[in-house]
């Protein structure tokens, strides 16, 4: 019975969160030299692989799914970004996208942390030491990106939902090979892909 319930409860939250999920051709977001500050393991069998960073010159991604160079800066609202509405984009052509099963592993990890732990966890702004929060396991690689001007808080429910979510919609089956969910104001974002290296927790 448990089990249903954490399942109902799970659509409960990705239909409050995630809009409609479109279709793209283009490339998956890159974080190009990534300076690590920080690594550990996470979930109950400590089997997921934490990294703390930063990007070099990462891209990127309006809440209309565009890829650009610089954002439009505006006066930010709360720096708690839990239960915030995001657009998702998935990946196209189909093939090539991580294992579910894999995606499911980063996923089960988030809610342990959240039910053993501080729901939440925080994000510097953009372009510092730690605005890249990234977790892999075998095949799947999901990463949170603040794209924001203000340090962040989001919630590990929140993530687990969007992977588990984004790994079923941006699949093979759905044409794509994985995707990202943009914050409805484009100050973060999620995404998940392939794993690009061999360095992912066995």
């Amino acid at each position: 019975m448990r089990s249903s319930v954490i399942t109902t409860l799970t659509f409960l939250v990705v239909a409050h969160l995630v809009n409609t999920a479109s279709i793209g051709s283009g490339e998956n977001i890159k974080c190009d030299n990534p300076i690590v500050v920080f690594e550990t393991l996470i979930g109950e069998d400590k089997n997921v692989k934490l990294t703390e960073s930063h990007c070099d010159n990462a891209p990127f991604v309006t809440a209309q799914g565009d890829v650009v160079s610089s954002l439009t800066r505006r006066q930010e609202a709360s720096t708690l970004v839990c239960d915030a509405q995001c657009n998702t984009f998935c990946f196209g052509p189909g093939g090539g996208g991580p294992n579910e099963g894999d995606c499911a592993v980063i996923a089960d990890a988030l809610l342990f942390d959240s039910e053993n732990g501080d729901d939440n966890f925080n994000t510097t702004q953009m372009g510092t030491l730690t605005s890249n929060i990234t977790l892999q396991f075998r095949s799947c690689t999901t990463f949170f990106l603040n794209q924001a001007t203000t340090n962040l808080t989001y919630c590990n429910r929140d993530w687990s939902a969007l992977v588990n979510f984004l790994a079923g919609h941006c699949n093979a089956a759905h044409g794509a090979h994985g995707g990202l969910c943009v914050a409805a104001d484009g100050r973060w974002f999620v995404q998940v892909e392939h794993t690009h290296n061999s360095s992912a927790v066995a």
